[in-house]
């Protein structure tokens, strides 16, 4: 047997060590083969931080790659309708919206029905467990609720504990997991058969489906939480996109496929990249002239990351 396990790591990935970084998950695949995957996540529990963060990535890549201009910048909404209303101060007026893809299904067993979620039922229990452990007392019910999900002997008996002291469901009581560290979840992988082009097309068209006011001013962030898709999938589903123009229709201005892997909860010390899926003219023209200038320098797999 050989004991030197080789982890493949993932085209989306960051280019810079993770000591000292914040908010990642390190998420790994094994593969049928026994093959190992490594893929790393942008790990935020709290589902409104996580989109003002992408919304800080997104407004740091806007000024850096477009306006190239110092800019202040005031949010005039938040979720009315669309996640966030920007103002800047060069006059600029637009919305940003967010949304998400993931390529696995979740057999979501707390139901009496047998039904295929996405990745995201599973990962939003992981982050669920990820806030409840930041805390030193817990409601009951909160802890009921994860031994559902995790199970456990320790969580057992703290419930047990509870129960036989006649404590009620809402009331608190000492976290069992309070600060504790390096948690590992395992899990079944039932993998989504669609492909990239196809969820990020479906993504898409939920959005435009809610017919909210001023899509023709809203710029359009996909967040990636896929875990087996590669850069090339990305290229190959944007050939795709654009070769059946499935584009054409989209009122979205400008829409962005957003790969974050690490960050501070204010947007700053992080990396991602943003892959543009559809931009006016204008904007790709400057992106290419700022590729061929070397102002932006594309690593091995033809990505540059912030």
């Amino acid at each position: 047997m050989n004991n030197n396990l080789k982890i493949i790591q993932n085209t989306f990935r960051p280019i810079k060590p993770l000591e000292g970084k914040s908010n990642y998950k390190r998420y790994f695949r094994i593969e049928k083969d026994g093959s190992v995957k490594e893929r790393i996540f942008l790990n935020v529990p709290d589902i409104s931080l996580r989109e003002e963060i992408i919304c800080k990535h997104y407004l740091s890549f806007l000024v850096r790659n477009f306006i190239q201009n110092p800019v202040g910048i005031n949010f005039t909404a938040r979720d009315d309708p669309w996640d966030f209303g920007v103002e800047l101060s060069n006059g600029l007026l637009f919305n940003v919206e967010i949304t998400s893809v993931a390529d696995n299904q979740w057999l979501h067993e707390i139901t009496s029905v047998a039904d295929n979620q996405w990745l995201h039922e599973k990962m939003k229990r992981e982050e669920e467990f990820e806030k409840i452990v930041v805390r030193e007392v817990v409601p009951l019910r909160k802890l009921k609720k994860i031994h559902l999900w995790f199970g456990g002997e320790k969580l057992q008996q703290a419930i047990k504990k509870a129960e036989k002291e006649s404590i009620k469901a809402r009331e608190q009581i000492t976290n069992p997991f309070y600060d504790e560290q390096g948690r590992i979840y395992i899990s079944d992988s039932k993998d989504e058969p669609k492909s990239l082009s196809d969820l990020i097309i479906e993504s898409i068209e939920k959005k435009i489906c809610k017919n909210h006011n001023n899509i023709e001013n809203t710029i359009l962030i996909i967040d990636n939480r896929t875990s087996r898709f590669e850069i090339e999938d990305y290229r190959k589903a944007i050939s795709k996109l654009e070769s059946e123009a499935k584009l054409t229709n989209v009122n979205f201005p400008e829409v962005y496929f957003y790969t974050g892997y690490y960050s501070d909860n204010d947007g700053n010390n992080a990396e991602y990249s943003f892959a543009p899926i559809k931009l006016p003219p204008k904007k790709w023209g400057q992106l290419r002239r700022k590729v061929e200038s070397n102002d932006i320098v594309l690593n091995e797999s033809g990505i540059a990351y912030s």
